[in-house]
């Protein structure tokens, strides 16, 4: 390998690719073998620059212990042969000794007293040289704080801290770092937090910054309760180190937050992406130690929980489930503790271990917006047995409570009162035994079991019949009559199930006149009358085609027919103060008026559902009424409405175990109602709600929760956390929200890593995605992707590729009826190929290599022909300013001639280009100077013509004064005093 390295220019040419690859082991490798090659050479400059490579390589690709190795080399070649090392050689040699001084703490294996001497050696070499003793003092502070000698690390802390910074010392990121840390092991969180501020808002940065701070904030913004800036560094921050070389220890503290905030799921699937490092002992010891010291809080936490079955992820030794692995890893970890212990003499690391693998969960749940259940929360159920001391006249009463307000536990207190009595052998009485029944076939109602349902019904009133409670018998028989109609199974009632009905309810009237059934009896007998000839509504014709749905009436009739029977439920409501019947009354006619498409009169029903509900005592019967009022709100724009509609139902629906999918889609609303107005609020309610469903284990839910957090989070301006949701929710939202969601989130991704600077990454996914719309998307989403991508691989650089893409996205754009998308595209295709220079989005020219003589010509061409569409469009569009776009076209067609050094055709364009712009004036005098002041320049310096360059200067001064193009007239003002002075 490098055997074409044979003088310091064929040097240089390799350490350039070397340091292009990324750290790792093939890094390593290579700087190894382009110190063989520098030894080949033998020239000792060269060899103290190879050895500052492998110290890098060293350093950031997990192999650091070897760089003490390096780093003796190298100080031997500076005592013996100092005239081989320049200035720049020079100071790599202080700068990276301090490097290795301090990394030798990482290494158990090294004597203190080693180090010791390590130390003394550092300090006499930055005397003897005049630096500053800032370095020195830190990394004596190291070495304190590492043994547990907190009166010597508190003295270097402000020894350090005190010193003057040079040129040796770290960088403002990295010292802020050590400085947070320290202040947090004081557990003063709020001035490591302060420290930390200038890294974390992007304003100091370095290779090794912001990601490791942002590991280092976590524990403290929880200890704070500042959770969504600990939710956003997470996100944020683990997407940096990721998989990344050297970063073990970063990815051992995400991994001992998921595992404190409630988010062990996320903290498993990060273990899985990284099991490779379990069992992966080549890095240094320290790094190993922070790492697995991370998985193991995550494991017996885990083991706590009671999933220590849970697989986690292959391991030599183990069966790879939690309670598995963590027997072999916490064996590990306090063998590698006390080999630091053993070595320093004290039991610090130890006890710093024990203190981390101690630390009790610092918050219940914090929702990370991505996936972090462990699975499907299962629904809490009430305790098959009860207690023994529990008297059954207890449980009864509890029952009957539940049931009297239509509770939807009320059946697992039941079951509860069932299985007591069955255990202690006693025989309930006939009402408690009707009752039971009737509880029974409400179950089997509600899963669609119709045949069971109306069995129970039957045997419920017939023991009804035999503890003495007609109207209770009565209600009983009315539900066996139309349990045919639950919702999962549409059946019509045949014609005999009015007179019955009928008859029950004659039955029950003259019960509550005779004192024997209740006011409730009665009405609920008329809300399952109501309810009857709603499903008759919206359910399919009988099998009977000639059959009408009630004696031959139409449809208009069925509804008449459906309506009385809801004003009758209401009326007697109203009458009987029964303001949960009433709420029935009111949500069959908010069902009319969304039938009728007048979604005024449902929203004014949908309110009086909710607040009878809530004056009834019944709030979780609110809840889906509330989620279709909220809904209807949403359609119209009325957000506050729409707020307080979903607000009004929140706390039941959390509160839920029948359905907890409503809490999920309440935050959803109410995410979707906050978002116009307070997207802070609205990115907190979808954080949550993509965790609710995440529990529910509903992937469809948890996609939809994901879509709305990326870009609520894109728009207000952190994007790193859009980038992180999307990029792990992208399958699932292919899976479950279709193909075109996709494409857009993919599309969202792509702006979120142009932010980023991830150019490349960016580019790669429109290019990708460019394909797959090509083939199976609209010709206008094609066309419009196609595009994105050709500019996006255009600002990376590389040219060939974007050619390709330009000619695709042109031919796409073409059949649109979009002319001006298509000269703009034209355009940039044309700058690609004259100089690979596309601006990017906010961002000032960015000027590429020159590409060769072909590669220019056709690159003139492309604004040669975006001039003849111009010439060939005869009126103005939707998609094409002319005026606009031949200046825009003239003004860079001259700028691409004279970069391209055609500078006759140049001057021969601007004149042309002036005249007609001159009449514009002052609309496009940008344009206009642009054009005056290449030509200017072309004749000024190409052609020396100073004088011509003086004129054509001062020719534009005076039509920009007639124009009063101010603007104009300062600039070439300026132009004009440069070319002068």
């Amino acid at each position: 390998m490098f055997d074409e390295v044979i003088d310091a220019g064929t040097f240089h040419a390799a350490a350039e690719r070397v340091r292009a690859e990324p750290y790792g082991t093939t890094r390593c490798a290579q700087a190894e073998a382009l110190l063989a090659a520098a030894e080949r050479v033998g020239d000792t400059a060269l060899v103290g620059h190879a050895l500052v490579g492998t110290i890098v390589a060293y350093n950031y690709g997990g192999e650091s212990p070897k760089s003490a190795v390096s780093m003796g080399r190298l100080l031997r070649l500076f005592d013996t042969e100092p005239a081989s090392f320049d200035e720049g050689l020079t100071h790599y040699v202080f700068w990276y000794l301090k490097w290795v001084t301090s990394s030798l703490l990482s290494v158990p294996e090294v004597p203190l007293a080693t180090i010791r001497r390590f130390l003394d050696d550092l300090e006499r070499r930055y005397r003897t040289a005049g630096h500053s003793m800032r370095p020195v003092h830190k990394c004596r502070f190291y070495l304190y704080d590492h043994t547990g000698d907190k009166a010597g690390a508190a003295r270097e802390f402000e020894a350090w801290l005190a010193a003057d910074r040079d040129a040796l010392t770290d960088c403002d990121a990295c010292e802020r770092r050590e400085q947070g840390r320290w202040l947090t092991q004081q557990h003063d969180d709020e001035r490591a937090l302060e420290i930390f501020g200038p890294t974390l808002s992007g304003a100091r940065s370095c290779a090794e910054e912001p990601q490791i701070t942002l590991s280092d904030s976590l524990i403290p913004l929880v200890r704070l309760g500042r959770l969504d800036e600990a939710r956003a560094n997470h996100l944020r921050g683990y997407r940096m180190v990721r998989g990344r070389a050297g970063m073990h220890d970063i990815v051992g503290r995400h991994i001992e937050f998921c595992a404190l905030t409630g988010n062990e799921g996320r903290g498993v699937e990060i273990v899985a992406e990284h099991r490779m490092w379990l069992s992966d002992g080549s890095g240094s010891a320290m790094d190993r130690l922070e790492f697995l010291g991370g998985v193991v809080v995550l494991l017996r936490r885990l083991v706590t929980l009671g999933r220590g079955d849970l697989p986690v992820a292959p391991l030599p030794g183990t069966d790879g489930t939690a309670a598995g692995v963590l027997a072999v890893l916490d064996r590990e970890v306090a063998v590698l503790a006390t080999r630091f212990d053993e070595r320093n003499g004290s039991d610090f690391v130890g006890a710093t271990l024990r203190e981390r693998l101690d630390r009790e969960p610092l918050a219940v749940s914090l929702p990370l917006g991505v996936r972090s259940a462990l699975t499907a929360a299962p629904a809490t159920r009430i305790a098959a047995t009860p207690p023994p001391a529990v008297p059954l006249d207890e449980l009864l009463a509890d029952a009957r409570a539940l049931d009297a307000v239509g509770h939807p536990r009320a059946h697992l207190v039941w079951e509860q009162y069932a299985r007591a009595v069955e255990d202690r052998g006693v025989q309930p009485p006939d009402r408690a035994v009707a009752e039971l029944a009737l509880s029974r076939a409400l179950v089997l109602l509600s899963r669609g079991e119709t045949g069971a349902a109306t069995s129970g019904f039957r045997a419920a009133a017939e023991a009804f019949d035999r503890a003495d409670l007609p109207g209770k018998a009565a209600v009983a028989r009315s539900r066996a009559i139309v349990a045919a109609l639950h919702p999962d199974t549409p059946r019509i009632p045949g014609p005999a199930t009015a007179p019955d009905l009928d008859a029950v309810t004659d039955d029950v009237t003259g019960l509550v006149e005779a004192g024997r059934a209740t006011d409730e009896d009665l009405a609920t007998v008329l809300t399952v009358r109501a309810a009857a000839r709603m499903r008759m509504l919206t359910s399919s014709a009988p099998e009977d085609p000639d059959a009408g749905p009630e004696s031959g009436d139409d449809a208009h009739a069925a509804r008449r027919t459906a309506e009385v029977e809801v004003d009758r439920l209401a009326e007697a409501a109203e009458r009987l103060a029964l303001p949960a019947r009433q709420a029935d009354a009111a949500e069959a006619r908010a069902h009319f008026a969304l039938l009728d498409g007048d979604h005024a009169a449902a929203i004014r029903h949908l309110r009086s559902v909710v607040d009878l509900c809530h004056a009834a005592g019944r709030p979780w019967q609110a809840v889906q009424p509330g989620r279709v009022l909220g809904s209807l709100l949403l359609h119209q724009g009325d957000w506050a409405g729409a707020e307080l509609a979903y607000l009004a139902v929140h706390d039941a629906a959390r509160d839920s175990m029948d359905s907890p999918e409503d809490y999920a889609e309440v935050l959803v609303g109410l995410a979707n109602s906050t978002a116009p107005t307070r997207p802070d609020s609205a990115r907190d309610y979808a954080v949550r709600a993509a965790h609710e469903f995440d529990r529910l284990g509903d992937r469809a839910g948890a996609a939809y929760a994901r879509r709305g957090l990326a870009e609520l989070l894109h728009n207000a301006g952190r994007a790193a956390d859009a980038v992180a949701v999307l990029e792990e929710s992208l399958p699932d939202i292919a899976e479950f929200l279709g193909q075109e969601a996709a494409w857009l989130a993919r599309r969202r991704l792509a702006a979120g890593l142009t932010v980023l600077g991830d150019g490349f990454e960016a580019a790669d996914v429109l290019a990708a995605l460019a394909r797959d719309t090509a083939r199976d998307g609209a010709p206008e989403t094609h066309a419009e992707i196609a595009a994105e991508a050709a500019l996006a691989l255009a600002r990376t650089g590389r040219g060939d590729a974007a050619d390709r893409a330009f000619a695709a996205a042109v031919e796409a754009m073409r059949p649109l009826d979009r002319p001006g998308t298509v000269i703009r595209l034209l355009r940039a295709a044309g700058w690609n190929l004259v100089e690979n220079r596309v601006p990017a989005p906010g961002a000032g020219t960015d000027v590429g290599t020159y590409t060769g003589t072909a590669a220019v010509d056709r690159g003139l061409a492309y604004f040669a022909e975006a001039a003849a569409l111009l010439d060939a469009a005869t009126a103005d569009g939707p998609d094409l300013d002319r005026a606009l776009e031949r200046a825009d076209t003239e003004a860079e067609w001259t700028e691409a001639l004279w970069t391209a050094g055609r500078n006759d055709a140049a001057l021969a364009l601007a004149d042309r280009a002036v005249a007609r712009l001159e009449i514009t004036l002052p609309r496009f005098q940008d344009r206009y100077t642009a054009i005056v002041t290449i030509a200017a320049r072309i004749e000024h310096a190409d052609l020396d013509m100073p004088a011509l360059a003086i004129a054509r200067i001062d020719a534009a001064l005076a039509i920009c004064r007639m124009a009063k193009a101010d603007t104009a007239t300062a600039k070439l003002t300026r132009l004009r005093d440069h070319f002068t002075s």
